[in-house]
């Protein structure tokens, strides 16, 4: 921290802060009036040396005071060195030290800044002034030092000591409820139930360990060849048998305090063989009888060649059973519900609008087998065949004219114009209706047997027949129409026509059926709807089985 000197009485060092050292100044112009005179040389010269005898008796008298200072600050210093040794000899002798601790030793207490600080000419006239800090003295005049408590700090120890005490005494019950904990739940030793028996047995042991130490002696399985005879007694596994009800995979398995453990003879072990997988084509078969016809696909068969290699022995052994491919008939079984089925062929045809008008009267829904060719010119009663939600199938492309058909025989045709009948009139109703046609199939004639069965196949699903023939194509009159109509029977498909020459008769003669039916409890499918109440390939396997017994 700078020294500062104080100023000396009279006036500052500077001369030219010091009015008395400051000289007038001439004034520019002579005679005017209020200036005074210049000085003579002589005058000038004599006031020039006075100013420097004047600053030269300031320098002396400021370097006397700053001594004086400077003296009595070693003065002071020396004193508070004395009085500080003075204290550490008090304190040795009786306790303490009775200097602030937060003091060196021998150095004056840092002054604060204020007046006296600044009067008494900086930290060296204050330093002169201060003594050391000390704590007030005691009852007995002794100086007390801030550690002379000893007991607080004791005390606080102790209870240090304590809290660690109970941390360790905690952790020591906590470590040892775990192992009494752990030891409960896997005791070294425990009881276990063998065969009915009740064993104690070690931690570890397992069902393998139960028969080697005798307890029970299971007879080993035999090693097998592939065709079943032995060719090691022996050597199948040691035993079998159940832990707690479960299958025991694992001899090994460790047992575990309560367990109940079933142990039996062991199992016999079939030789490990090399495999060859030989595979069936599945065959045709035509089962069953009635109005509906349908596709259930086979299955190919899997045969394993196996041989031993151990014995070398080789055997064969079906695996898959082969499936035929089944050409099913059957009458739908509806069981305790009333439905029937219509069905109309030939159309569509300039009459088929009012005969679909009849139908939605009668909240009846059925399945028109379609002429292809037919199909372009009637693209509005199409339309509403579809929004009506009649089913949509094909009844050939022109009624099996092409070829030998003959107009109402496929099975004359070659397997190639079979499949152009079917296709293009399944095509016909996909281009007029915007969605793929039904799979559903009703040959010209009904004349389906043969080769033209596998021949279409693959392009339908079923080949639809009927119950009830109105015979309306004959145009018997309208009574004998709605008598054969009103006929029918649960489950049953009706066989009527839309198209192929007037149809008046059949229209007059649903007016009069199809109320009579829904009196009596019908209800009106369509033949996909109709498929659905039976499981062809159920009874399939079913005749099937019957014939192979």
């Amino acid at each position: 921290m700078p020294r500062h000197s104080a100023p000396l009485s009279g006036g500052s060092n500077n001369p030219r802060n010091n009015p008395r050292h400051q000289q007038r100044p001439a004034p520019r112009h002579g005679g005017q009036p209020g200036s005074s005179a210049p000085l003579p040389p002589s005058a000038g010269g004599a006031v020039s040396r006075g100013a420097n005898e004047g600053l030269g008796a300031a320098a002396a008298a400021e370097a006397a005071v700053r001594a004086a200072r400077e003296q009595r600050a070693a003065q002071a210093q020396r004193a508070a060195q004395q009085e500080a040794a003075a204290a550490r000899r008090r304190a040795a002798a009786s306790g303490p030290l009775d200097v602030d601790p937060s003091q060196p030793s021998g150095a004056p207490t840092q002054p604060q800044y204020g007046s006296r600080y600044q009067q008494q000419g900086g930290y060296d006239g204050y330093a002169s002034a201060a003594g050391p800090r000390v704590m007030a003295p005691g009852a007995a005049g002794a100086v007390v030092s801030p550690y002379a408590d000893q007991d607080r700090y004791k005390k606080k120890s102790n209870k240090k000591k304590a809290g660690i005490v109970s941390l360790v005494l905690l952790a020591l019950l906590v470590v040892g409820g775990g192992v009494g904990a752990y030891l409960y739940l896997n005791p070294p030793t425990f009881n276990v139930t063998v065969n009915g028996m009740t064993r104690t047995v070690s931690q570890g042991t397992s069902p393998a360990d139960i028969v080697a130490d005798g307890v029970v002696s299971p007879k080993a399985g035999n090693l097998l060849a592939v065709d079943g005879a032995v060719l090691e007694e022996g050597g199948g596994t040691a035993f079998s048998g159940t832990i707690n009800g479960n299958e025991i995979t694992d001899p090994k398995t460790a047992l575990h305090k309560g367990d109940t453990v079933q142990i039996v003879d062991g199992t016999d072990v079939t030789e490990e063989y090399d495999v060859e997988v030989i595979e069936t084509e599945p065959g045709r078969a035509e089962l069953g009888e009635g109005a509906i016809h349908v596709y259930v696909p086979g299955e190919k068969g899997k045969t394993e060649k196996r041989t031993g290699k151990v014995s070398g022995t080789v055997v064969e052994e079906v695996v898959t059973p082969v499936q035929n491919n089944v050409y099913l008939q059957y009458n739908a079984n509806p069981g305790d519900e009333k439905v029937v089925a219509l069905t109309f062929d030939d159309g569509p045809w300039d009459t088929t609008s009012e005969l679909l008008d009849v139908l939605a009267e009668n909240g009846a829904k059925a399945t028109f087998f379609t002429i292809g060719r037919q199909i372009a010119d009637q693209p509005k009663t199409m339309k509403k065949m579809v929004e009506a939600g009649h089913q949509i199938a094909t009844h050939s492309w022109d009624h099996a004219s092409a070829g030998d058909g003959r107009g109402v025989d496929m099975t004359r045709q070659t397997p190639e114009e079979q499949i152009e009948e079917v296709q293009k009139g399944q095509q016909a109703i996909a281009d007029a209706t915007g969605a793929e046609a039904s799979k559903a199939f009703r040959s010209p004639g009904g004349n389906y047997h043969g080769d033209i069965i596998w021949n279409l196949q693959p392009y339908v699903t079923s080949e639809i027949g009927w119950n009830v023939d109105t015979e309306d194509w004959r145009r018997p009159g309208v009574d004998a129409i709605a008598q054969r109509i009103e006929s029918a029977k649960s489950g049953d498909i009706i066989l009527m026509h839309d198209g192929g020459g007037p149809r008046s008769q059949t229209i007059e003669a649903l007016r009069i059926a199809l109320p009579y039916l829904r009196e009596q409890g019908f209800k009106f499918v369509t033949i996909d709807e109709l498929l659905a109440y039976d499981d062809a390939k159920a009874i399939a396997q079913s005749l099937e089985e019957a014939q192979g017994q």
